[in-house]
């Protein structure tokens, strides 16, 4: 079956036109579709999104040539973040020095799928400094699962699985580097005040479920060049995520900054650092 052949306009959806969505200059700092690249690129490209930044890079041997092939050949198009381990600092130190100085790649990622050590833990501050030596982007698997005996706040996370209040402890140790709180916290009504007091925290829109309102009050509480927007496909729609910010009471310019310009802002120093042009 072709494809294409029955691909409706954007406009059929309720989605602004491909030439709409183009001159957002869209970035997406969520992307998971770097295994099945060449079909899930298909989809990025007819929603005009501009780059994506896959998070899923380094964290298998067998697949490294491939990735790094991608990002070779791709770079107009698509960046990388490598995954650390908090649990082994030295580990994830050395893998940054590979990945990113030596690398393709312009950052890490806390994925939260280590050995108990969240990105709050003392173990981190070797992988921070070297982030801030190499400009790298961190990002931040950040959730707020209730549960536990009692039931609290954050009682069902895992005991690697950051939250919203470990980031803003990181943020507080390290002011001057910029990260991101993935997944706006989980709960976005108290991520975005937790991470509030630190303005070297941006707050991301992608991976949680859409609710009208949510990143109209997230502009009420941060500020408009603190969001940021992730496609999290494919195991998210990116239909979807994108409605959370076209659903949101804004203006053109502030989708632009959350679409693109805020990410554009954090990754530019890197970016240029390693020969890209970038316009913000």
């Amino acid at each position: 079956m072709n494809f294409d052949q029955f691909a409706y306009p954007l406009e059929a959806y309720g989605l602004p036109s491909r030439e709409e969505m183009l001159d957002y200059r869209i970035w997406d700092d969520h992307y998971h579709g770097i295994d099945q690249h060449e079909e899930v690129m298909r989809y990025v490209t007819r929603l005009g999104i501009e780059r994506v930044i896959s998070l899923d890079i380094g964290g298998r041997e067998y697949r490294e040539k491939a990735h790094r092939e991608i990002l070779e050949k791709q770079r107009d198009r698509v960046l990388g973040i490598i995954r650390i381990d908090p649990s082994r600092p030295e580990e994830s130190v050395a893998k940054m020095e590979q990945w990113i100085r030596n690398g393709p790649c312009i950052g890490i990622k806390y994925a939260g799928g280590n050995e108990g050590v969240t990105c709050s833990h003392p173990n981190n501050d070797p992988i921070i400094s070297l982030a801030r030596e190499l400009k790298a982007v961190v990002y931040i698997h950040a959730w707020i699962k209730v549960g536990g005996n009692p039931r609290r706040l954050g009682g069902d996370n895992g005991k690697s699985e950051s939250s919203p209040m470990d980031v803003a402890i990181l943020a507080k140790r390290f002011p001057d580097v910029p990260m991101t709180c993935g997944h706006s916290g989980g709960d976005w009504e108290i991520g975005a005040r937790v991470v509030r007091p630190y303005e070297n925290v941006n707050f991301e829109f992608a991976g949680s479920d859409p609710h009208s309102g949510q990143v109209d009050y997230a502009i009420k509480i941060l500020g408009e060049d603190r969001i940021v927007w992730g496609g999290h496909g494919p195991s998210r729609c990116l239909a979807n995520e994108l409605s959370k910010i076209l659903d949101a009471n804004l203006t053109k310019e502030q989708r632009m900054k959350v679409f693109g310009r805020n990410l554009r802002r954090v990754c530019a120093p890197i970016m240029r650092q390693k020969g890209y042009s970038v316009k913000i």
